[in-house]
């Protein structure tokens, strides 16, 4: 886990316009106040801040646990695209995910699963099938270019694709990956 620094005192701010891109944020109540997390995609540190009723409070890195005073814990994991946990845990043990704030990417994927279930449904099947064919093709075609390089073992790649298909594959495996992370979804092969 990461080490807890004092939070500066700021002000939570909504999220706005083009933040969404780079900007997370999730929150619930509990014991009587309100908990925030806040992320930034692209902050190689993988800062964590935790606000309490808007105030931030403390801030981790990386995989994060804030402790609360009742014992409960805020948790924070991290996935190459996005966050892959973002939950509650009760002092009993129970979990809940916490919801993603308005303006998100993630609050938005989260409304096309509570607003249109089947072309969400549908969705999340295509990116997991994508990831497959991903993992399939590709793997071995990496292998293959790992021992060429390093020429520290001998490897065939029973699947040679052109670039013209390894290409768009690979953009479409990324836009799955991101589709995935949007939904704090994780599998340790897929993604």
């Amino acid at each position: 886990m990461a080490r807890e620094k004092a939070g500066d005192g700021s002000a939570l701010r909504p999220v706005r316009r083009w933040q969404w891109v780079w900007r997370g944020v999730f929150g619930t109540e509990h014991a009587g106040a309100r908990w925030d997390l806040e992320v930034d995609y692209l902050d190689w540190d993988e800062k964590v801040h935790l606000y309490r009723d808007g105030v931030q409070e403390r801030v981790q890195r990386g995989t994060s646990a804030f402790t609360l005073d009742d014992g409960a814990h805020l948790e924070v994991a991290w996935s190459l695209l996005g966050l892959r946990r973002a939950h509650l845990v009760r002092p009993d043990g129970t979990e809940a995910q916490l919801v993603p704030a308005p303006g998100t990417a993630e609050r938005w994927r989260a409304d096309l699963d509570r607003d249109r279930p089947t072309l969400s449904g549908r969705l999340a099947t295509a990116s997991w099938g994508v990831l497959a064919l991903a993992l399939l093709l590709q793997v071995p075609q990496l292998l293959e270019l790992g021992a060429d390089v390093t020429g520290w073992y001998t490897f065939t790649s029973p699947v040679t694709l052109p670039a013209s298909l390894n290409t768009p594959l690979s953009v479409a495996a990324l836009l799955a990956g991101l589709e995935r992370a949007l939904r704090l979804r994780y599998h340790w092969l897929l993604d």
